[in-house]
């Protein structure tokens, strides 16, 4: 694909995903390339890039005698993935806090900043994903666990792919990244646990429905059942 094929992919990978992001198009809604290349002036090729590209990002399905219609979310799956993000990303945190150096903190910062800044623009979902990664991933590399950072990325691609269904202009991540943060700064194991715990749980009530309630004996309750017992077992001085 030329650079021109490919900057026209982009624009119409980014005018669909604002399409469905704002809800003008709707789980099930139908998409046609030979129509939406007819509406933009431009060949199906770049259509079906872009078409691609949604589909690899959760976005669209492609199913059989229907075509490319636009995806809904598992909601089911989407409180698994937060369940799992929770559990194993407060377990990077504690390991990781006392070893962080102050490289890593510089950073984080430097991520988080440029975050606020995409966050302020038209378009934050071309940036947030890579420096929200930046960010979280600065941080649990020192768990030093490459098992541990394997699974954590995992599921992070998993909560990205959700994550580009919704306007993040509406994300609480530069509020709770400061925290995060801070708690860093200070070596406050227990601090900056709970701050990436209660970061993942507001992320997640953000994408559910109005109506979502976290049900008894579910994974996620569960998890934040232990976070709980954990915390009132936790050592004043643990921190330090």
């Amino acid at each position: 694909m030329t650079s021109i094929q490919r900057r026209a992919a982009d624009l119409v990978f980014e005018r669909l995903q604002e399409r469905i992001v704002s809800g003008e198009l709707a789980p099930g809604d139908r998409l046609d390339p030979a129509e939406i290349a007819a509406d933009l002036g431009l060949s199906r090729t770049p259509v079906r890039e872009a078409i691609l590209r949604l589909d690899s990002e959760g976005l669209v399905n492609r199913l059989p005698y229907r075509g490319v219609v636009v995806a809904g979310i598992d909601h089911r799956v989407a409180e698994e993935v937060a369940a799992l993000r929770i559990h194993l990303e407060t377990l990077a945190v504690r390991l990781a806090v006392p070893r962080l150096r102050e490289e890593d903190l510089v950073e984080m910062r430097e991520a988080h900043e440029q975050l606020n800044r995409s966050l302020e623009g038209e378009n934050p979902q071309r940036e947030f994903n890579e420096l929200n990664r930046r960010f979280h991933m600065t941080l649990y590399r020192r768990a030093d666990s490459a098992v541990l950072l394997r699974t954590i990325e995992n599921l992070a691609s998993q909560a990205e792919r959700i994550r580009m269904h919704f306007d993040l202009r509406q994300s609480p991540a530069g509020r709770h990244h400061e925290e995060i943060l801070a708690a860093c700064e200070n070596r406050d194991i227990e601090v900056a646990a709970a701050t990436t715990r209660d970061h993942i749980l507001a992320a997640h009530r953000l994408m559910m429905p109005d109506d979502y309630r976290i049900e008894a004996g579910s994974m996620l309750a569960a998890v934040l059942a232990t976070a709980a017992l954990e915390n009132q077992s936790a050592p004043a001085d643990e921190s330090t």
